[in-house]
């Protein structure tokens, strides 16, 4: 499982506010399920399911609570999620998610509206609520950070299976970096910084930069413009070659995440086709029982630019460098 320096009391009880018809019977678990609760789970009909951490010996994954949700319960849990507003969050909601303060997600189901461009532009009859719980944890990066030279940091990849604390890992080594250079964070879904009046409820930093629900895009050009970022960091990249390929060339450092499961995967997805030609170190991140914790990296080889033989790290072998066949 992923270690950590510190982990945030409070956070369990922080999302389940956005939950108050079933606050107090979430609050009445024990302290050890609250803090290895990572998704509380809402559909119509169905009994609350709290996804949970794993843990040692043969305790359960997943608890299922004895208290049934009803369609007007996640009627009701859009518009407080919105704080009843609903045309304030339409870009948020045909995205299919709601980032929350604190930096909980509340992603959704229900029926699509399809618009002149085949493209979501609302979601209507919300059948079931995933709640992710956002928790920060201090010094889970420092594994992956303390294995790369920042001066030979030129574009990091950081893959891994949804549920693998890509995003809690990336926020830590945005952390690290500030120590000594300038990061300008691009916080698309409000999600790494989770900024609630103005201030990060996490920690990037002293010298990190935040440009808060900005899309990628306009945040390249922004950062590049304005902030002379040394490092840029960003969630799940996807088909933003031009854009990391401007921001290199401008001699700024990026460190992104995608959604891939392995190494051969990340080399052969196509939303990363125009991508992976720019990225010189990939880490892939472990779920279930090593959630979080590096299973690997690889250093590009320069004298073949697909090719990620040079392998710094196997969670097969150790702390060891050692040839890594693959992920």
């Amino acid at each position: 499982m992923i270690t950590a320096k510190k982990v945030n009391v409070g956070c369990f009880e922080q999302a389940v506010e956005f939950l108050p018809m079933f606050k107090d019977k979430l609050l009445s678990q024990s302290a050890q399920i609250r803090e290895r609760t990572r998704e509380i789970r809402l559909r119509a009909g169905q009994f609350i399911t709290l996804e949970l951490s794993p843990s040692a010996g043969n305790t359960p994954d997943r608890l299922c609570l004895n208290t049934k949700v009803r369609p007007e319960d996640l009627k009701e849990l859009l518009e407080i999620f919105c704080k009843y507003s609903i045309h304030s969050y339409a870009r948020q909601i045909a995205q299919g998610f709601i980032t929350l303060e604190g930096g909980h997600r509340a992603g959704f189901c229900g029926t699509a509206v399809i618009g002149d461009n085949n493209e979501v532009t609302a979601v209507r009859n919300i059948t079931s609520v995933n709640l992710r719980i956002a928790r920060e944890l201090m010094g889970c990066s420092e594994r992956l950070y303390n294995l790369i030279p920042p001066e030979e940091l030129k574009a990091l990849l950081i893959i891994g299976k949804p549920v693998s604390a890509k995003t809690t890992v990336l926020r830590d080594f945005a952390r690290n970096l500030s120590q000594n250079y300038k990061v300008t964070v691009i916080d698309e879904r409000g999600e790494i910084a989770a900024l609630t009046d103005n201030e990060p409820n996490f920690n990037l930093g002293s010298n990190t930069d935040v440009l808060n629900y900005f899309p990628k895009k306009s945040g390249f050009i922004t950062a590049l413009r304005a902030l002379s970022p040394d490092f840029i960091v960003c969630d799940e990249i996807a088909g933003d070659g031009a854009s990391v390929a401007e921001c290199l060339n401008s001699g700024v450092g990026l460190i992104m995440t995608a959604h891939c499961g392995g190494l051969e995967e990340a080399l052969n997805a196509g939303a990363l086709s125009g991508i992976i030609k720019h990225i010189n170190y990939i880490a892939l991140l472990g779920t279930g029982k090593n959630i979080g914790r590096l299973q690997g990296l690889w250093r590009k080889d320069y004298k073949n630019e697909s090719n990620f033989s040079d392998c710094l790290y196997s969670n097969r072998g150790g702390n060891r460098i050692l040839p890594f066949g693959g992920a």
